[in-house]
């Protein structure tokens, strides 16, 4: 469950992220591909030397803060990008990686605007909405197969 601080806060930097949210997730990926260049393998790179694959991401961190007081209003943004997620064999453990990249990214782009406060309230909100995704490519992986396929790198 999200605080009503983090949904508050989150929520404030719905414009802001508008504004400047592929700049953010194009920064984002820089910092998870240097710093993980194994997984570079899930990516479709075309995707992202065109700026579609950032600017996709931009749109559904918008989206989430949005509407992060109303989580249904995502479901069919949740849908697409968990199945998407299963296809590309996502694990649990990469959530993090994602995160501690975007977190990164939010900080060096938003630079003074990226407050303590905004920081821990994204950090928190991030944890749930992962959290989101693998119980929703949880369920996909089981309808499917009857279990998640663990994938090592």
């Amino acid at each position: 469950m999200i605080s009503q601080q983090t949904i508050d806060i989150v929520k404030s930097t719905a414009p802001i992220l508008k504004k400047n949210g592929q700049q953010i997730t194009t920064r984002m990926y820089e910092i998870m591909f240097r710093n993980h260049p194994e997984i570079r393998e899930q990516f479709n790179m075309s995707a992202q030397a065109n700026g579609s694959q950032p600017a996709r991401l931009a749109t559904a961190v918008y989206s989430y803060a949005a509407h992060i007081d109303n989580l249904p209003a995502l479901k069919s943004m949740v849908e697409k990008i968990a199945h998407r997620h299963v296809q590309t064999h996502v694990t649990p453990e990469q959530y993090p990686i994602v995160g501690e990249s975007l977190l990164q990214a939010m900080k060096d782009v938003l630079g003074e605007a990226a407050t303590e406060e905004v920081m821990a309230a994204w950090t928190e909100a991030y944890q749930a909405l992962s959290q989101v995704f693998i119980h929703r490519e949880d369920e996909i992986y089981i309808s499917k197969e009857g279990k998640r396929q663990l994938v090592h790198s």
